[in-house]
């Protein structure tokens, strides 16, 4: 009996301890990069530290956007030892780079005006996110934007307006 007692606790320490130490940890609401690659702590809330700066990625150009697939962030969580369950329907995230440089060129009179982004009746990528969700589609601007700058865009498939964010040269973001 003692036998049995001892070749099962032997086995739950050689296979259960690894599971018992993995860590939970869930995709952040807004993923966002702030240096040269995409990090373990950018994309899941909860990595512990010595993991957080671990990089999955190359980040996108400041100003930018980049697709990271759910079987790319599942096999990194999953090397760092992270306990991670893709939400179900969702195939990709998307990671966005803010900063980006902004020109300023003179106008008339000795006034300078921040470089536009996004200008009136450029056609811009939307990117609409909610949790577990991302939608893209393409609108048409009906005004100037700088980056971080709200703008009213038209969704070209209803003809609605859609006010949104600015997030780099022809991107958007709507808010949910």
């Amino acid at each position: 009996m003692l036998r049995w007692f001892c070749l099962g606790a032997c086995l739950y320490l050689l296979f259960g301890a690894a599971v018992a130490f993995a860590e939970p940890v869930s995709l952040r609401t807004r993923i966002e990069a702030n240096g040269p690659a995409i990090t373990m702590g950018d994309v899941f809330e909860g990595a512990p530290a010595d993991v957080a700066a671990r990089a999955i990625a190359p980040s996108p150009p400041p100003g930018q956007i980049a697709t990271i697939s759910m079987p790319v962030l599942s096999a990194a969580a999953s090397a760092a030892g992270l306990e991670f369950t893709p939400p179900a329907g969702v195939n990709a995230v998307q990671v966005v780079r803010p900063g980006g440089l902004r020109a300023t060129l003179p106008a008339a009179g000795g006034r300078t005006i921040a470089d536009a982004a996004v200008r009136r009746g450029e056609t811009v990528t939307l990117v609409y996110q909610a949790p577990g969700m991302s939608l893209t589609m393409r609108a048409r601007a009906l005004e100037d934007g700088a980056i971080g700058q709200p703008v009213r865009l038209m969704n070209t498939s209803s003809n609605r307006t859609i006010d949104a964010v600015v997030t780099g040269p022809g991107a958007a973001r709507a808010n949910p």
